[in-house]
């Protein structure tokens, strides 16, 4: 599937080229692109990256979240500042909501193909293609925003950047999709011991897995598109999610709690196709390095903005928030201090090191 997808935006880029033809301005485009679209179909659609159109270059950006979401404002935000920089001549197409697959099926397309230009998943992605990942996914390490672009946009980014060479895939920046939380179905929890014997979904990713058991959950990994049914169904008890997923994926619609914890921050590394960037020009790479990192700092500016905007709108569609007390906080964060150590191995020496001397320089 993966690679009849690639095949199919290789096929689509011919189509643009001749539909397109003689185009000398841009216009940035945020496709509309239901959750449930399969990657082919979109694909069918897309203008294959990079496939020069007249003066044009049509480029691509994939990601998963919903058109009200800090991300996708920042994707678009990219787009129309790489059109300005580049007088015209560069164009990027937005494909919010799984437009061209989920998180892995773009990275591994992106890995050998330039048929998806852009994109921004979670983090963790980036577990199939450098150890030093992990460290992305460890729970509680993060007190505010501060600390987290102290890490990401200091040495330890860079490490993953460097690290990452050789495997298809280029980091410019470090994006936001927000602190992750928990919300339950029909249970308070306040302590790890309430989790005993609830399921919750979780990302599967083993840092996520590993988190949630060591807090005495059972662990549910479940593709995004169907946590909705599952939460309605009442396969799980619960999920955990940034808040702004929670609404823009109306999960307040089959769950009843909505907490505080704040027990992971979710980066969202802005990655590029390596065989794309080898086909820029050094004006053109310089280009999108300036609109990568003017969109990662208005979509950050806008995420601490509307945060607290989406958390009324969760408790006003009828959700109870509970805020955990510091204290209460303290039991999860004692209940998961082991789970980095299990990594270790997984990440390698050198990259462990450098995140615990890196870690412990935010604080």
């Amino acid at each position: 599937m993966k690679k009849l997808l690639s095949v199919v935006l290789a096929g689509a880029m011919a189509m643009s080229l001749a539909a397109c033809g003689g185009s000398s301005t841009a216009t940035t485009t945020a496709a509309p692109a239901a959750a449930e679209t399969t990657a082919a179909a979109a694909a069918a659609a897309a203008p294959a990256a990079p496939a020069a159109s007249g003066d044009v270059l049509e480029l691509n950006l994939a990601h998963t979240l919903d058109a009200e979401h800090p991300v996708h404002l920042g994707s678009v935000y990219f787009a129309d500042k790489l059109a300005e920089l580049s007088g015209g001549t560069m164009h990027v197409t937005v494909y919010p909501n799984s437009g061209l697959g989920d998180e892995d099926e773009v990275a591994e397309i992106q890995s050998y193909s330039d048929s998806i230009t852009f994109s921004l998943p979670s983090g963790c992605v980036l577990q199939n293609y450098t150890g030093a990942a992990y460290a992305f996914d460890f729970y509680f390490q993060f007190d505010n925003y501060d600390q987290v672009w102290k890490f990401y946009d200091g040495e330890y980014g860079d490490y993953v950047k460097k690290d990452l060479e050789g495997t298809g895939l280029k980091v410019l920046n470090y994006w936001d999709n927000g602190f992750r939380n928990l919300t339950t179905s029909n249970k308070e929890v306040r302590t790890p011991a309430d989790l005993q014997g609830m399921k919750i979904r979780v990302m599967n990713a083993e840092t996520h897995l590993a988190a949630w058991n060591a807090l005495g959950a059972a662990a549910t990994p479940i593709a995004y598109a169907e946590v909705y049914s599952a939460l309605q169904q009442g396969v799980v008890d619960g999920e955990e999610n940034p808040y702004f997923n929670i609404y823009g994926s109306r999960f307040q619609e089959v769950q009843k709690y909505v907490y505080n914890d704040r027990h992971v921050h979710d980066v969202s590394p802005f990655i590029v196709s390596q065989k794309a960037w080898d086909s820029f020009t050094d004006e053109q790479k310089g280009w999108i390095e300036e609109a990568s990192w003017e969109g990662a700092k208005y979509m950050r500016e806008k995420a601490v903005e509307l945060e607290d905007e989406v958390l009324k709108k969760l408790q006003d569609a009828g959700m109870t928030y509970v805020e955990l007390t510091p204290e209460e906080i303290e039991q999860f964060k004692a209940a998961v201090a082991d789970v980095p150590a299990q990594f270790k191995d997984r990440m390698g020496d050198e990259a462990f090191a450098e995140y615990e001397k890196c870690i412990a320089a935010v604080h």
